[in-house]
């Protein structure tokens, strides 16, 4: 018979085994709840970020910084272009780049601290013996100065940075008109340095163009039979026209040979008419008119066939002078055949002629060309040093006009003020991040606390790591300091949420039907008296009758909280208060405090006494509820853990450690215990929607349960008792 209501199902236990043995699967909903629940450190470590924050802007040193713009002209055209002799183009952006870090590099910075005496400031410049050498005040400005190109524009900023505002304005202004003196120095000395070049260049080339004069003009004397001018070219005009000549003779008898082949082809005799198509003889007047008069006699010789007989005279007539014009047709033919033969012999004569015309006079011209190409060559040489010796004297002019002319190439767009706010330390920046950092770090330490800590602490934990079904949380419900006797909530509070925790653990076991519960725990202070007690007068309170075993032989507990005074002292070594059922002021409910040991002995119970007590319970006894030692301390539960229905491990919340935990349970698996799940207990995870809906529909108070009063007779209670029941499961 199952003394349990209907309710959940455990799930099957799982053999998985943890990635990180000794810690808790990760629960993000834990991690969230520990954030929440540790807000004060988090709100601790941002606190004291922000004070430090806060001291550091007070007590940090004030820096100004001053800001020049400069503007970088761009390359003008000019008449005389004297840039290109002396001025660096600062057209690309890498010049650009260049010239920015050229504006604040070492040689710029102890110019400027020299223009303006700083080097002797003690305001400046801490003052030391011997002095600053260069490399030092380069090293210490280094970080103080700096000069930026602004992507897509022409435009450079030179900032400084000094405690003085004043000072760092003027350093700015000082650091640009430095750099542009520098650059006109550098262009008057770059065009003293061209035009000497210059100068001397000019005078080696004055000497070749004097060379070059001179070869041309002995070249002339020595061919001055010739006309060598470059306006004429000798017979080349004759020479084009017998190429072009030759041309047409070569494509007049290529024409001809191909006339001839057609008429190859052809007989004459035969066929006199073909004859006439070649070429453009056909269209000739006297041939044309010869055929049409040929045809014409054709026509009428049909019409007279037709009329007349062969031997009718007329019909003799008309065919003797069609005969006769056949006949001229014949020899016009044959004239013309030898018309075509006779063309292609003319234009290969033709032919040969002008190449042999053509050959003697190219002759003639290699050895003319050949003497005006030396003339050509000379005259190239004497103008291309004329035209260098005048390129050199236009650019010695242009240097001296350089010297006289100071082009600026760099503008400042945007004067330096003086300062009115320090730049640093930037109070609200340094107060923001500081803020947002301690909160990072404070947020991280609770994560890693959380992380690190090894504690079961969620139903989700409890069940993935231990690998058994979670059957009951219990919330929360006393501190450290507390008492077993107190905390008899299902007694003294049953409309509390502790009490609905263990009527949810008992309808969690109805699955079971066990007549006998062990409940363990991995330590002493997870609640397994607690939740053994509070369960046992659950049962009770149903009306079973409901033994109650104090297993826990080395610290037993239960009499103390569950017996009134004068009922026997549970801390006694006298048998009469041990190994025997007593009675409690609690209808139904029924005690057992075990034996501390058994005389002349140092073990405990063995497991064969243990089930003979079990045995004998069930014929007197509905459900049997065993507080077992902690299994994680002793081994007292594990030895007879088998011999009870169903067995409950007490995990704490936040208290039970994962590694202590999953050895008690790899224990009573060892020793074939009949695992039933665990009891989360002192649980945090009780929603405020859960705890709101529980307070609004809370039960009706019942009333109170029959029970003796803690003075009440013995006897009288003994005689209300039921008589017993027949043996049945739970």
């Amino acid at each position: 018979m199952n003394h349990f209501s209907p309710g959940h199902q455990a799930p099957a236990e799982s053999g998985q085994e943890p990635l990180f043995p000794g810690f808790p699967t990760l629960d993000i909903g834990a991690l969230l709840r520990a954030v929440i629940g540790r807000i004060k450190l988090i709100a601790g470590v941002f606190g004291g970020f922000v004070a430090l924050a806060l001291v550091y802007v007070l007590v940090a040193p004030k820096w100004y910084e001053s800001t020049a713009i400069v503007l970088v002209s761009p390359k003008k055209e000019k008449v005389l272009d004297i840039n290109s002799v002396n001025q660096p183009d600062f057209e690309s952006l890498d010049a650009l780049k260049s010239l920015s870090k050229t504006i604040t590099n070492g040689t710029s910075i102890v110019k400027v601290i020299d223009r303006l005496n700083l080097r002797n400031d003690p305001n400046f410049l801490k003052p030391v013996e011997g002095g600053y050498s260069d490399a030092e005040i380069i090293e210490i400005m280094w970080n103080r100065v700096s000069s930026e190109l602004d992507r897509g524009t022409r435009l450079i900023g030179v900032t400084v940075k000094d405690k003085d505002p004043k000072r760092a304005r003027d350093m700015a202004l000082a650091f640009v008109e430095e750099f542009e003196l520098t650059l006109v120095q550098q262009n008057i000395e770059s065009a003293q340095r061209a035009k000497k070049m210059l100068e001397t260049e000019a005078g080696n080339q004055l000497k070749r163009v004097e060379i070059a004069e001179d070869a041309l003009q002995k070249f002339r004397e020595e061919n001055s039979h010739l006309r060598l001018d470059e306006e004429g070219n000798f017979a080349g005009t004759t020479l084009g026209d017998l190429d072009r000549l030759l041309s047409d003779a070569k494509n007049a008898r290529l024409h001809a040979e191909a006339e001839r082949t057609q008429l190859e082809l052809i007989n004459p005799e035969e066929d006199p008419e073909r004859v006439f198509e070649i070429g453009h003889y056909v269209e000739q007047e006297h041939i044309a008119k010869l055929l049409l008069f040929r045809n014409q006699k054709r026509a009428e010789f049909a019409k007279v066939r037709r009329q007349f007989t062969p031997s009718h005279p007329t019909y003799k007539d008309f065919e003797d002078e069609l005969a006769g014009i056949e006949e001229q047709v014949r020899l016009t033919a044959g004239k013309v055949a030898d018309t075509i033969r006779k063309r292609v012999k003319t234009a290969e004569e033709h032919e040969k002629n002008l190449m042999a015309s053509v050959q003697e006079q190219k002759t003639k011209m290699l050895e003319l060309d050949g003497v005006l190409k030396q003339f050509r060559a000379k005259k190239r040489a004497v103008d291309a040093a004329y035209q260098t010796y005048h390129s050199l004297l236009e650019r010695i002019n242009e240097t001296d006009v350089t010297e006289g002319v100071t082009e600026r190439q760099i503008t400042i767009s945007d004067q330096p003020v003086v300062p009115d706010k320090p730049s640093s330390p930037k109070k609200k920046v340094t107060v923001i991040l500081a803020g947002m950092l301690g909160g990072m770090m404070g947020l991280g330490l609770v994560l890693v606390l959380q992380l690190l800590d090894r504690s079961l602490k969620t139903r989700r934990q409890v069940e993935s790591t231990l690998g058994l079904s979670v059957l009951a949380e219990i919330p929360q419900a006393f501190d450290e300091n507390w008492e077993l006797r107190e905390s008899l909530f299902v007694s003294n509070s049953p409309a509390s949420l502790v009490s609905e925790g263990f009527r949810a653990l008992r309808t969690s076991l109805s699955a079971l039907s066990p007549r006998s519960v062990m409940i363990t725990s991995a330590s002493p202070a997870d609640g397994k008296s607690f939740c053994a007690a509070n369960l046992a007068l659950l049962q009770a309170q149903y009306g079973y009758r409901t033994l109650l075993v104090d297993a826990d032989f080395r610290k037993p507990s239960l009499a103390k909280a569950l017996l009134t005074p004068g009922m026997g002292d549970p801390g006694s070594a006298s048998l009469s208060t041990q190994n025997i059922c007593q009675k409690t002021p609690f209808p139904n409910l029924s005690l057992i405090t075990c034996g501390q040991f058994i005389p002349n002995s140092g073990e405990t119970m063995s497991g064969e006494h243990f089930a003979a007590m079990l045995w004998e319970a069930y014929r007197s006894f509905d459900c049997v509820i065993i507080d077992s030692s902690p299994a994680g301390v002793v081994s007292d539960a594990l030895s007879y853990a088998r011999y009870a229905d169903a067995v409950m491990v007490v995990v704490r919340s936040g208290v039970t450690q994962t590694g202590d935990a999953q050895r008690v349970v790899q224990e009573l698996r060892r020793m074939r215990a009949p695992l039933a799940g665990c009891i989360l207990n002192g649980s945090t995870e009780q929603s405020a929607i859960k705890a709101q809906y529980y307070e609004d529909y809370r039960p009706a108070p019942a009333p109170p349960v029959a029970a003796l009063p803690m003075n009440s007779d013995p006897a009288a209670e003994e005689a209300n008792q039921p008589g017993p029941a027949p043996a049945a499961a739970l």
